[in-house]
């Protein structure tokens, strides 16, 4: 049995771990395998609060433009802004960051 590891997003509670690298056209021939979450430190985080999509039927979405937090009439930031300070909380009690970091981070 082969084993598959992958770690909790504090935010949100999906998990991602490494991914299959296949050569295009052939999903079915391994070449390699990255890990997911390196992918997640070129996330600047420099974007607009989030983006309205259209449905345009079978599964497709298609950006329609991006919205700032004053748009936010289905209320996301506050409950966004809640957990982010539940995770920090969290892994300070846990002792995996130290308010050190955390007023590193912050500066």
């Amino acid at each position: 049995m082969t084993e598959w590891k992958e770690a909790f997003c504090p935010m949100c509670g999906r998990t991602m771990g490494k991914r299959t690298v296949t050569i295009e056209g052939k999903p079915w021939i391994k070449i390699g395998e990255e890990n997911r979450w390196e992918e997640t430190k070129n996330f600047t985080g420099d974007k607009p609060f989030g983006v309205v999509k259209s449905s345009e039927g079978r599964g497709t979405m298609q950006l329609v433009r991006y919205y700032d937090i004053n748009e936010d009439a289905e209320g996301y930031f506050p409950l966004m802004k809640a957990r982010l300070l539940n995770v920090i909380s969290e892994w300070l009690d846990k002792g995996w960051i130290t308010r050190e970091e955390v007023e590193v981070a912050i500066k």
